[in-house]
């Protein structure tokens, strides 16, 4: 066997060697499987994880819009007219998120941690000075104190009224509805001996506190468990609603995913705000910062009413209490206040709810919730929680300023808590997606190299192939040569003598040699 017919042979069995092993690679995900199992053991809630610090005071910004609804026709309202509202905002704030007190629990397959928040008010993301700015809007106290005051109380409640000059709707300033205020009405019932919280604002106490103690599941037992919450204030089951499906603790907190999402599953998010669990679903692909991504969002069926999701009814407050689609009464959860939650402008809600309230207008890029996930990592990439806060007004037996009201879900705000991932923790996580990707498609960088070797074959062949045929016809033509008389001409004299020329010398004749 020559060197070249050698090289040929090796050659070939290095291309065959080469497509085999990268396409058995690849059928049995070899290497995927590889980087998943690697991924899994590294994103997990322990000291020393990829993940543990940025879980325990996340980088990037989160930012806290506030919208008010400003009512314009009070008077009209409470002769039983339609209300009208103008949208005032945003009122924005920094927010600042870390875990506090975290504690690991159960051999590191559990974590305890507190979610403290902080918030600072961004004037050049404003419309306005909220020390300044008035909003009018339900007098949310005097609602709460009577709805819960009926029958024989709401003799002593009205005196009460009376004497503090309350009135159904009120106007602050957008600081004292969000942060508190020293509330004349609630101040005379606690004056009373009633345990009555004497100040009154929507997000009163959430300076620089947090929601209580949650216990999380770092992930090292099953990937899928990661941040999932295990208890919640030391609870497994919520105690609001009548059924125990509607009190389950499910998901995570919102604030983090466990890794290799599928588009068909249903991921869940707790929150306290809520009083439950919602649930959210594939909506599209999108991209951010050059990060792909799954959008997950909140279906129509997570609020609709018992009649179109039958799931839904064990968050009726009671069988006469259950409200439509798009609206949920959480007073079970908020001292019997008649507090109403929904998505912005009633967004996903009945149309009823929408028409009764002028100035409302439903808008999907601007009013829906959602979460961009990066289906590797599970990492929140982009994110809009938006929920709204209603009163539900109507006429009230024993007080007189409600007997011409209509039974309304009346908007009061709405806020807009939003983050994107900031540049240093895209570039982190696009270098472990690189890692990742280049680890899972090893099998297709072999592949090519056996692709690279087949060319590198086939040329070899060819010219192997080419220099053959070039052998054989200098072969042939040797052959033919030998078969004629080498001697068949040659040069010799025309006559037996040479023939002297005087000009020219001798004159030499080419002639046919004949036989001797």
């Amino acid at each position: 066997m020559t060197r070249r017919s050698c090289a040929i042979y090796t050659v070939g069995a290095i291309c065959a060697l080469l497509l085999v092993s990268g396409i058995a690679l690849m059928v049995a995900q070899v290497f995927r499987n590889l980087m998943h199992k690697r991924l899994k053991k590294e994103i997990v809630l322990v000291e020393g994880s990829r993940v543990f610090e940025s879980w325990k005071a996340p980088p990037p910004p989160v930012f806290m819009e506030f919208f008010f609804f400003n009512v314009t026709n009070v008077e009209e309202i409470l002769k039983g007219e339609k209300p009208e509202v103008k949208q005032i905002g945003p009122y924005t704030y920094r927010e600042y998120r870390y875990k506090d007190n975290v504690t690991m629990l159960d051999n590191n397959t559990k974590v305890s941690a507190y979610n403290a928040k902080s918030f600072v008010f961004l004037r050049d993301k404003s419309v306005g000075d909220p020390d300044v700015d008035n909003i009018t809007t339900v007098n949310i106290p005097l609602w709460a104190a009577m709805n819960k005051a009926q029958g024989y109380k709401s003799f002593l409640l009205n005196f009460m009224i009376t004497s503090t000059k309350s009135h159904p709707f009120t106007t602050r300033t957008v600081q004292e509805l969000l942060w508190g205020y020293e509330d004349a009405l609630l101040n005379r019932i606690a004056s009373s001996g009633t345990d009555v919280e004497r100040v009154f604002g929507l997000m009163y106490k959430k300076n620089e506190s947090s929601d209580g103690e949650f216990v999380f599941h770092t992930g090292t037992q099953n990937y899928l468990d990661y941040a999932r919450i295990e208890t919640y204030k030391g609870e497994r089951m919520l105690k609001y609603w009548s059924t125990n499906e509607s009190n389950r603790i499910l998901g995570s907190d919102g604030s983090a995913f466990h890794p290799l999402l599928n588009k068909s599953e249903r991921l869940y998010v707790f929150s306290p705000d809520l009083c439950r669990s919602i649930y959210m679903e594939f909506e599209k692909d999108v991209e951010v910062k050059g990060l792909p991504a799954y959008r997950f969002t909140p279906p129509r069926s997570v609020l609709a009413s018992k009649e179109e999701n039958p799931a839904n009814e064990g968050f009726c407050v009671t069988p006469t209490e259950c409200l439509g689609t798009g609206v949920l009464k959480v007073s079970p959860c908020r001292q019997g206040a008649p507090v109403v939650a929904s998505f912005p402008h009633f967004y996903l809600g009945e149309d009823k709810y929408i028409e009764a309230i002028g100035g409302m207008s439903p808008q999907r890029h601007h009013h829906q919730t959602f979460l961009d996930l990066n289906p590797t990592t599970g990492v929140v990439v982009r994110a809009s929680k938006r929920a709204q806060v209603n009163i539900l007004i109507n006429r009230i037996f024993g007080y007189p300023d409600t007997k011409s009201l209509k039974e309304t879900i009346f908007p009061v705000m709405f806020l807009n808590e939003s983050v994107e991932i900031d540049d240093a923790s895209a570039a982190k996580v696009n270098k472990l997606l690189m890692i990742v990707n280049v680890g899972s498609n090893f099998p297709l960088i072999i592949m090519g190299l056996g692709g690279i070797m087949l060319i590198v074959f086939i040329v070899l062949l060819i010219r192997a192939h080419q220099q053959k045929k070039r052998v054989k016809r200098i072969v042939f033509t040797k052959a033919a040569y030998a078969t004629t008389n080498e001697e068949d001409t040659s040069y010799s004299p025309v006559n037996t003598k040479e023939k002297d020329d005087s000009q020219n010398g001798n004159y030499i004749g080419m002639t046919t040699k004949t036989e001797q």
